[in-house]
């Protein structure tokens, strides 16, 4: 045996049973921090090669030593990445031991549970047919060809999977597969892959009188895979019906820290454990967590031109070739800070502030909608024309900090809204630097204009938008350290990053490592990223990693519950598609719930049938005044939707006025003015209990860190638990008009049309 390798092993054994055999009076001197956060689990696959980055983990990768995955050794290559080989027989998860110096860190690798998919079609006289589908992002790719029968086939994950077939261009379903709404008024079909994993074990803990946590599990022959933050302290273990663990206890360390566990049997795994610790102690109380904890964040989406005016001084002249509803309102970051200190958010359960882009844009109007004519202001803040230097129609530097003091010193955080994809034409880094953009034609001599997938790292946003060529290195240097910048100067907690898909991976990962290494490791604060991209799960996941961002927003369960409350598909829908989110970003992901945005129609306009969903929101928003409908549907509905995104895993965030049910098409009818004053009583009663959902979460460890489980699952009914410890959650929700009976657990209720029950419980 190579003497290194064995001195390697003899050390980690060392650490793995001095962490174990840590006490609550035992302190370790330092805490292993090469690690930023939680390390993001290493997901293999089966055909493609398993290269893992490790400069997206550890901010110095050339200190690593070695590696140890499945008995087998390997080292680094000359850049800091790592091919690992998928054995013959691996468990479900397991661990990829790290050496780093006088450190062994674990970072968490799981087995690939893709399925093969195949679709057929048969039809004859036919040369050629494509299919696209979640699976291909929607890209068309074409099938294989037999006599008659046409076959597509392709590695997936275990899910459910929406498709339609191309031939001549125009698109068709079949009725070989069942057929689900696709949420505009038309229909896909559907096609089910089944998990591989046929029985799971379970993973529960409670706290004994030394309030030191015990667990167990259901099954008797699972083992134990732990880790404290990033240190692997046990694994291997069967613990059957009760486990007692010790971890271990830093000095000078009150920040988070995390257990995090799942027990692995011949079948499957656990979902993942979660539970945060402060001085070594597990938190039970919410509480005790800091302010700048991600979990228990509840997010409000402030666009600040249409939000509340604080300074009338600051306001531009109105553009002769603009209508009313694309204006500058008037709203600035003085308006903002009115309402915090009055309390707004504080009454509403709100502890986190995303604000729309407040970099300099550009002036006059541009773009063009046709009927009725108009064009645009830059009152959205996403036409830079600088990429530091505030827009003086929304704040002053001195303002924005106060902004930013205040919301620290009532608990709260702020999350900034920046554009790294494009600049307006005028920016003089375009006029100077035209080489660093990507072509506004294509090969072909097209418009390489609004091309969201099959041209989306280059696709202009629109002709007067150049959007910058991120793969050369100048671009992406200068750009993150523009966007650093902002955090720097007005210590920020984060960002929401606009059209994250439409920028290649190296840019996100040189402005997470200059964050890293520049601001969190030098003990400046923590910092949260949230992106922003419409896709497959595959494609949203594959920018959420320790290398690149905390989360984005999970358009897919928006519009799933769009579908399950506009059309009337069954709560199957909604399970799917949420099961699918947890099996691709995890179970304890931090991926945003939305109520709605700045580039849809108003959700409670659909609720209550004033828009429909099969018409274009934009033109009915430009077109017609828009209102609600019915309101008594409308209202109920929307209070459903505030309670999943507030109760499902993620992190719920109300896109402004949605907690009162302000109506509107789309951009820029889903964008008027917010409303404060002379609220009727439905909007009243929609603030008062979205207020009691948020409020009720922030409280609730089960509703922070709480595994989901489904309770029941119909075409009409849903109920869910979220469990921590002795703490559950069940939630209960009818999407009917009927009124029904529920028993749980030896109890009956009645659960009222459009309506919902919460149960607490001490298990």
């Amino acid at each position: 045996m190579n003497i290194i390798y064995f001195f390697q092993i003899v050390l980690f054994l060392f650490t793995s049973f001095f962490c174990l055999s840590c006490k609550d009076s035992t302190k370790l001197q330092t805490k292993p921090n090469e690690i930023i956060g939680l390390a993001s689990v290493i997901q293999l696959n089966t055909e493609q090669a398993n290269i893992v980055d490790l400069n997206d983990y550890f901010t110095v990768s050339r200190s690593i030593d070695s590696l140890i995955f499945c008995n087998k050794k390997y080292t680094t290559d000359s850049v800091g990445c790592v091919r690992l080989t998928l054995p013959d027989s691996m468990d479900f998860i397991t661990n990829l031991a790290i050496y780093y110096g006088n450190e062994v860190y674990g970072i968490p690798v799981k087995k690939p549970s893709e399925q093969l998919m195949s679709i057929k079609f048969t039809i004859q006289e036919t040369k050629e047919v494509l299919v696209k589908g979640e699976f291909s992002n929607w890209l068309a790719v074409p099938m294989q060809r037999e006599d008659s029968v046409f076959t597509y086939q392709q590695l997936v994950e275990p899910s459910s999977y929406q498709f339609c077939f191309l031939r001549d261009q125009k698109e068709f379903i079949t009725n070989d597969y069942p057929k689900v709404s696709n949420g505009i008024g038309g229909f896909n079909n559907q096609l089910i892959i089944k998990d591989a994993r046929v029985s799971n074990p379970s993973l529960n803990f409670k706290l004994n009188s030394s309030e030191r946590i015990v667990l167990n599990s259901n099954d008797s022959t699972a083992f134990l895979l732990a880790y404290y933050n990033n240190t692997l302290i046990v694994e291997n273990q069967i613990i059957g019906a009760g486990y007692t663990l010790d971890v271990p206890i830093y000095t000078k360390d009150d920040e988070v820290n995390y257990l995090r566990a799942w027990v692995v049997s011949s079948t499957g795994c656990s979902k993942e454990l979660l539970i945060p610790f402060i001085e070594g102690k597990p938190v039970m109380n919410p509480d005790l967590l800091p302010r700048d904890e991600p979990y228990r964040m509840s997010m409000y989406n402030i666009f600040v031109d249409r939000f509340y005016d604080g300074d009338s001084t600051n306001q531009p002249k109105s553009l002769d070739s603009v209508l009313p509803q694309a204006q500058y309102l008037g709203g600035d970051v003085v308006g903002l800070t009115d309402q915090l200190r009055v309390g707004y958010f504080d009454s509403l359960g709100i502890n986190t502030l995303w604000i729309s882009p407040l970099v300099k844009n550009a002036e006059g109007a541009w773009g063009e909608w046709k009927q009725p004519y108009s064009k645009f202001s830059s009152y959205h803040g996403y036409w830079p024309v600088s990429f530091t230097k505030l827009n003086p129609n929304f704040s002053t530097a001195s303002e924005f900090k106060e902004l930013v003091e205040e919301a620290h010193d009532s608990g709260k955080n702020i999350l900034l809204d920046v554009v790294a994809n494009h600049i307006h034409k005028n920016h003089p880094f375009y006029q100077s630097n035209p080489d660093y953009f990507t072509s506004l034609y294509l090969a072909d001599g097209t418009l390489n204009t609004e091309r969201w997938d099959d041209h989306r790292l280059t696709t202009w946003f629109d002709v007067f938008l150049p959007t910058m060529d991120l793969e050369k290195e100048p671009v992406y240097e200068m750009l993150s350290d523009s966007i650093y910048h902002w955090l720097n100067t007005y210590h920020i907690d984060g960002f929401r990053h606009d059209a994250t898909k439409h920028i290649p991976e190296v840019f996100w990962k040189t402005l997470t490592k200059k964050i890293k290494t520049n601001y969190i490791q030098k003990g400046q604060g923590n910092v949260f990223q949230i992106g922003e991209t419409y896709g497959s799960h595959q494609l949203v996941g594959s920018y959420v990693n320790s290398g690149q961002l905390n989360a984005q927003f999970d358009f897919n369960v928006y519009d799933a519950i769009m579908k399950v409350l506009c059309d009337n598909s069954s709560w199957v829908t909604l399970v799917s598609v949420v099961d699918k989110s947890l099996n691709s970003y995890g179970d304890h992901h931090l991926m945003g719930n939305i109520s709605g945005n700045q580039d849809k129609g108003r959700s409670i306009s659909y609720f209550g049938g004033d828009l429909n969903r099969g018409e274009d929101a934009k033109v009915a928003g430009w077109t017609r005044t828009i209102e609600i409908g019915n309101e008594e549907v409308a209202f109920k509905k929307m209070r459903l939707m505030h309670l999943l995104n507030t109760v499902l895993p993620g992190i719920p965030v109300i896109y402004y006025g949605d907690e009162i049910g302000m109506p509107g098409g789309n951009d820029p009818d889903c964008r008027r003015m917010m409303k404060f004053k002379a609220l009727s009583q439905q909007e009243k009663e929609l603030k008062k209990e979205v207020a009691s959902f948020l409020h009720k979460r922030r409280n609730s460890m089960a509703l922070i860190y709480g595994n989901l489980h489904w309770v029941l699952v119909e075409k009409d009914i849903l109920a869910l638990e979220r469990s921590f410890g002795s703490e559950k959650v069940v939630v209960y929700i009818n999407k009917s008009m009927e009124s029904q009976h529920v028993t749980y657990n030896g109890m009956s209720f009645e659960l009222e049309g459009l309506g919902y029950k919460i149960l607490n419980f001490e298990k």
